[in-house]
């Protein structure tokens, strides 16, 4: 047996309290050059801005980790309250923060996740980041059922990322953001910055609370 690390340890080195990842996200908010749009909000280290956003969401073909044909929105987003983020497996700055983020939040939702609630992780370099690749880096963080990691043709990648408002031209400078929202209702909220699972949990806790009495769509999840 290897004298090495566990995958498990490893994983929870880099998340054990969140600590490291608060310090890590307040060096990296002032090294890393920001998006015009999140230098509008964002004026101090590790802070986290969050607003409405307005978002389309195209039910393109996608594949997942286990290398399944998706749709996004039928099959990925499954008119479930879902948080958002976007990563390529080479990153070595800001994509090890955000699976951390998610990773600890995944814990938060407990028996909430797939039943009521999605984490969706889209690669920005789809040409790079074909399904075993996700697997692997799946298996990094310990994702369960209903954290999905997506990939696919890039004119599909792109067309979904343009829709979620995360796209960018060159994907090593894809922003360090959050989409929280309920597709059933069209509420949603984008937070820059490096936000605490503690922050998205209480989105997602809203959007929940929010459900509660109220129909969904015509066809179940808000969509005409």
């Amino acid at each position: 047996m290897s004298g090495g690390p566990s995958r498990t340890t490893a994983r929870h080195s880099v998340s054990r309290g969140l600590l490291a990842v608060a310090v890590a996200a307040g060096i990296l908010s002032v090294a890393i050059p920001l998006r015009a749009e999140e230098e509008k909000g964002v004026t101090a280290a590790n802070a986290v801005r969050s607003s409405p956003a307005r978002v389309r969401l195209f039910d393109v073909p996608l594949m997942d980790q286990d290398g399944r044909n998706v749709r996004f929105v039928r099959d990925a987003v499954g008119g479930r309250i879902v948080v958002v983020d976007t990563f390529f497996t080479k990153c070595g700055l800001i994509c090890p923060i955000l699976g951390a983020i998610f990773a600890d939040l995944q814990k938060m939702l407990g028996d909430l996740l797939d039943r009521e609630v999605r984490l969706v992780s889209i690669t920005v370099d789809p040409a790079t980041d074909i399904p075993p690749r996700l697997k692997e880096y799946a298996a990094q963080w310990e994702a369960r059922p209903g954290w999905y990691f997506l990939t696919g043709e890039k004119q599909n990648v792109d067309h979904v990322l343009e829709g979620l408002g995360l796209y960018s031209a060159d994907f090593t400078e894809h922003p360090s953001a959050f989409l929280v929202g309920d597709v059933r209702e069209g509420k949603w909220t984008r937070l820059y910055g490096f936000a605490t699972p503690e922050q998205l949990m209480g989105h997602v806790k809203e959007l929940l609370a929010q459900r509660k009495g109220n129909p969904p769509g015509k066809d179940g999840q808000g969509r005409k």
